[in-house]
């Protein structure tokens, strides 16, 4: 029996909707929200990705078989307590979990952890067992757009703290070709770059080379252009305390269309997933990290290039092959 999907959030961009919206398309699961009003609503609404998703009442929700809570945040704890021990919840990293509603509410449901390093935590730390699933992944079509951007070198990530963004900031004017220079694509958090950056001097660096939002579609898209289709490299430099090692959404589109990853070692370390110059270049070995992100780009490793690319295709596989 597959799933009913519930989306208990508010955020609409990052990776627990892109998460959601894959594990839609991929086992063509019904999503829900529940809706403020308490009524049904008979029109479908777009979720993002090409997903549609629902509004139902509490009452209506309930009565589904086979709940799977996607995400969730403080504005819907007040409704866990009505949901029933089968109920299914998947924990994205840390954050997830910190709240004693949340903790009390994991230890009589079921619970699926998508990194291996989520699962020990919330073992360790709090006595909740969880079972590890791979990321799912919808191998959408590449071929959508007829125009690409020209970007050689991309991060797509969320602008903010645990993104490391002031790093590659920091390495572009060490990238001696201007062809070369990473662009930034992303939602970005206005504190980080109001406060951090500004107090670091790269308020200026982050307006040349931030190119916006992307549009919620796969491929990934701004302006009806495809990002990664032209990219090389995609740079994700993600450090998340109690987290690392598995994947995320960025590496894993990133993968699907022919990028090469280059990474921290704070995530690599987390697990054994990611080998650097195997399957990733890392970074991170020194305290000069945007001189070794520069470095691997203006080197240009063409010879471990071609393995490299094909060894990552190789971890796509677990991701792809998933049951949920």
């Amino acid at each position: 029996m597959g799933y009913n999907l519930a989306y208990l959030a508010t955020p609409t961009f990052g990776g627990w909707i892109t998460m959601t919206a894959h594990l839609s398309l991929k086992y063509n699961y019904p999503l829900y929200k529940i809706s403020k009003s308490g009524r049904n609503e008979k029109n479908t609404r777009p979720f993002g990705y090409g997903v549609k998703y629902q509004n139902i009442s509490i009452d209506d929700l309930l009565k589904k078989d086979n709940i799977l809570i996607t995400a969730l945040d403080k504005h819907f704890h007040k409704y866990l307590d009505r949901f029933p021990d089968s109920t299914t919840i998947v924990m994205h990293d840390p954050n997830d979990f910190k709240s004693e509603p949340v903790q009390q509410f994991l230890k009589r449901v079921n619970v699926i952890t998508i990194r291996e390093a989520v699962k020990q935590n919330l073992l360790t730390n709090y006595n909740i067992e969880s079972e590890f699933k791979y990321h799912p992944f919808h191998e959408y079509d590449r071929k959508t757009y007829v125009n690409n951007t020209s970007d050689k070198c991309i991060s797509i990530n969320r602008i903010d703290f645990d993104k490391n963004t002031h790093v590659i900031l920091k390495a572009n004017p060490l990238i001696k070709d201007e062809c070369n220079k990473i662009w930034v694509y992303g939602k970005e958090n206005r504190l980080y770059v109001q406060f951090t950056l500004i107090k670091m001097g790269l308020k200026g660096d982050f307006m040349k080379y931030w190119r916006g939002r992307f549009a919620k579609t796969l491929p990934i898209s701004i302006e009806d252009k495809d990002i990664l289709n032209e990219a090389k490299y995609v740079v994700d430099l993600s450090v998340i305390k109690g987290d690392g090692g598995g994947t995320q959404y960025t590496f894993l589109e990133a993968i699907h269309q022919d990028c090469i990853l280059i990474l921290h070692k704070e995530w690599v370390e987390k697990g054994d997933l990611f080998k650097d110059k195997v399957n990733c270049y890392v970074v991170g070995y020194t305290d000069n990290v945007e001189q070794e992100l520069a470095d691997i780009i203006n080197n240009n490793n063409s010879e471990f290039d071609e393995t490299i690319l094909k060894n990552s295709k190789e971890i796509m596989m677990n991701n792809i092959n998933v049951v949920w």
